[in-house]
């Protein structure tokens, strides 16, 4: 069997590990200018949110979509991760 490579492309160009990509750029930036306004960054707020909107969910007796989301946080927290570790190995 026979393997075959391809390059994925975006406008013309090759994406490489010294690209970045365009929706984690733009996170980057929103991110950027909410912890400019706020002082806090979005995947916290989004966490917190998150966790807010479950407990309500709960006590108004909707107790599944309660879990679904609840489930939502770690991977906000997930988001904000590989964000910053992007960012500090682009800077190096």
């Amino acid at each position: 069997m026979a393997t075959t490579t391809t390059a994925t492309r975006t406008s013309g160009a090759t994406m490489t590990g010294e690209s970045t990509d365009m929706v984690e750029s733009t996170l980057r930036t929103v991110d950027g200018s909410t912890k400019d306004a706020t002082g806090v960054s979005l995947f916290h707020i989004l966490t917190l949110a998150s966790i807010g909107g479950s407990l309500a969910l709960f006590f108004s007796g909707k107790k599944m979509a309660a879990i679904f989301v609840g489930l939502w946080p770690p991977t906000f927290q997930a988001l904000k991760a590989v964000a910053d570790t992007n960012k500090e190995n682009m800077k190096r």
